[in-house]
């Protein structure tokens, strides 16, 4: 397949930018409309061909900025500055260069990344997740404030402009910096200005069990399928469900190993009422990470919501049996078991789920108070 010129694509896609809006609009401008526009269409197109591509063929910043411009557009009705996005990781990435002051040593120059973007740039790490702002690239570089994401798409920026093979990991809800090479792992943990972390730290503070598809590392185009799949979220925060599935179906292309993309599209089909299509989206999380508690849980209601409540009682009790302390699971158990007319089984689990904070409705609770055994309490899923 003939290689694709990023570069060239982005110029068109500001070209039709300029065609149809005024140049480089202030944020909030109005740009939004019922019809897609020509850029967001030459996005669209322009994905398809990228996820075809050889990894070490895929222009990361490039792609990002054409996930970044769309974005922008349809979230917030305003153009991402692309020559903004430009010059500041070429103005960066000479500072790096400046401040490796030759270092040809690949871990000598991800420290002086990380000096330059938190000692002299002063970039601010910034917890929140759910806020498209700290990931966009353009609204990160602009403000000098990002999360997890938003500081690892700058370090792989300015790395891949620098030619530095620096990769990236992502464990549940969080993503860091890696580089692997000449028998050296080093972990760039981006929440903590570039501290190095072992993989131990980070497997006891996610709580990932041996068969987790996470915390390796990833290539181009798998993170990328993280920024989209993050992105979904942000559209469905917003209810623009059937926007943010397409976005989810994107990011499953760019890395089909990523349960956390089937998982979405599962909680956006069931926030629209498709529940069979939320199980076959949860089924596909749970087929690559059979320990993912939150799909467990989310397909046993699915499945209670279809009329299946007899699977949706074995699903509750295996989420439960991956994490007793999951007050949702235990919750839907109580209310799957009530549904079903098994009252004791609900009073007892229901009495767990308000011990963790969980409320139920009083007409619930007044039936199961009829049912309870005091002491009956067990300790098992």
């Amino acid at each position: 397949m003939k290689r694709i010129n990023l570069r060239s694509l982005l110029i068109l896609l500001l070209a039709a930018s300029v065609l149809t809006a005024p140049a480089w609009p202030a944020s909030g401008s109005n740009l939004c409309g019922k019809e897609p526009r020509q850029d967001t269409r030459l996005a669209d197109e322009t994905l398809k061909s990228v996820v075809l591509l050889p990894d070490r063929e895929v222009s990361l910043s490039g792609t990002l900025f054409l996930i970044n411009a769309r974005a922008s557009r349809d979230l917030f009705c305003r153009e991402a500055d692309g020559r903004l996005v430009e010059s500041e990781i070429n103005r960066i990435a000479r500072r790096v260069r400046t401040s490796a002051a030759g270092d040809d040593d690949p871990a000598g120059v991800i420290s002086a990344i990380t000096r330059v973007l938190f000692e002299e740039e002063k970039f601010i790490y910034d917890p929140s997740t759910g806020n498209p702002e700290y990931y966009l690239l353009d609204r990160v570089l602009a403000r000098k404030r990002g999360n997890c994401l938003g500081m690892t798409v700058v370090y792989l920026a300015v790395a891949e402009r620098l030619e530095i093979p620096l990769g990236s990991v992502y464990v549940p809800s969080h993503s860091f910096i890696r580089y692997e090479g000449n028998g050296a792992r080093i972990n760039v943990e981006t929440g903590m200005e570039g501290t190095e972390q072992k993989d131990e730290w980070y497997a006891k503070k996610y709580n990932l069990k041996e068969n987790s598809p996470y915390l390796r590392t990833l290539g181009r185009r798998e993170i990328i399928g993280v920024y989209l799949k993050t992105l979904g979220a942000a559209y469905s925060r917003k209810g623009m469900e059937e926007e943010a599935l397409h976005v989810y179906r994107e990011a499953a292309l760019f890395s089909p190993k990523l349960p956390d993309a089937y998982f979405n599209a599962g909680v956006s089909y069931q926030k629209m009422g498709r529940n069979e299509e939320a199980i076959d989206q949860y089924r596909r999380a749970l087929a690559l990470y059979p320990d993912m508690e939150s799909a467990r849980g989310n397909l046993a209601s699915a499945l209670c919501g279809c009329g299946r409540v007899e699977d949706g009682i074995r699903e509750f009790r295996k989420a439960l049996e991956i994490n007793p302390r999951n007050a949702i699971a235990r919750s839907g158990l109580a209310r799957a078991y009530f549904a079903q007319g098994a009252y004791r089984e609900a009073a007892e689990h229901c009495d767990r789920a308000m011990e963790q904070g969980c409320r139920f409705d009083s007409p619930m609770l007044e039936i199961l108070s009829r049912y309870r055994i005091p002491g009956a309490i067990s300790t098992g899923p």
